[in-house]
């Protein structure tokens, strides 16, 4: 997997994890990404954040210790910035804005729903969202559109976009009628500052395929 790697140096790892694939060692057994990372580095990697298994994106590792240390302090403040494009069965209610809602994860399916404010166990679920495009298909309007995090919860972009009123093209678990295809939701930029250096950096990968494929003059123009 050396065509996934987007930059790498004695601190950091920066990757493509392919569409399909688990983030890390899962119940399946399946091969993870950071395993294959692992291999290829030869040896033992910071898992600094995770992407869904169904959706494919830039993903950043620490090599050493103090690296992962810093980075995952940064997280925690918010100073690492992670973007997203979705494609959406539907629209969004304005051209741009900030979703907040109350999450709560089911253990025992292993989904995530919208649930009021006070409920046990519900967590606060931000992100902002911004329209790039739409189209109107033979199987309804699609919406092109950039996400960025605020919060890091379970299935968050997902859950969200649902209850919107647009899940996300192909989401088999929030989209009542998903399409035939992977999901369309790929984490495509990635910002902040170098642990050890204390540049600035920005990572990015842009998606490929279907429905993307649809918007690829606006996506080429990022």
């Amino acid at each position: 997997m050396t065509n996934n790697i987007i930059f790498e140096d004695a601190s950091i790892l920066a990757a493509v994890k392919p569409q399909g694939m688990p983030a890390q060692p899962d119940l399946t057994g399946d091969r993870s990404f950071l395993e294959e990372m692992e291999a290829y580095t030869g040896q033992p990697l910071g898992l600094l954040h995770r992407l869904d298994r169904p959706v494919g994106g830039v993903m950043l590792f620490a090599k050493t210790k103090q690296a992962e240390a810093v980075l995952a302090k940064d997280i925690q403040e918010k100073r690492l910035q992670k973007s997203y494009l979705a494609v959406l069965t539907g629209k969004l209610p304005q051209e741009q804005g900030r979703q907040e809602d109350f999450l709560r994860k089911n253990g025992r399916t292993n989904l995530s729903e919208i649930v009021p404010e006070g409920t046990r166990g519900a967590k606060r679920a931000m992100l902002e969202y911004r329209r790039l495009a739409e189209k109107e298909t033979d199987s309804g309007m699609l919406t092109l559109a950039e996400i960025s995090l605020l919060t890091g919860r379970h299935h968050q972009i997902r859950v969200q976009t649902s209850g919107m009123g647009a899940p996300i093209w192909g989401d088999r678990k929030y989209n009542p009628r998903p399409a035939r295809g992977n999901i369309a939701l790929w984490a495509y930029s990635l910002s902040g500052t170098h642990p050890k250096t204390k540049q600035p950096f920005l990572f990015r990968e842009l998606p490929q395929g279907e429905p993307f494929c649809l918007f690829w003059e606006e996506i080429s123009h990022l």
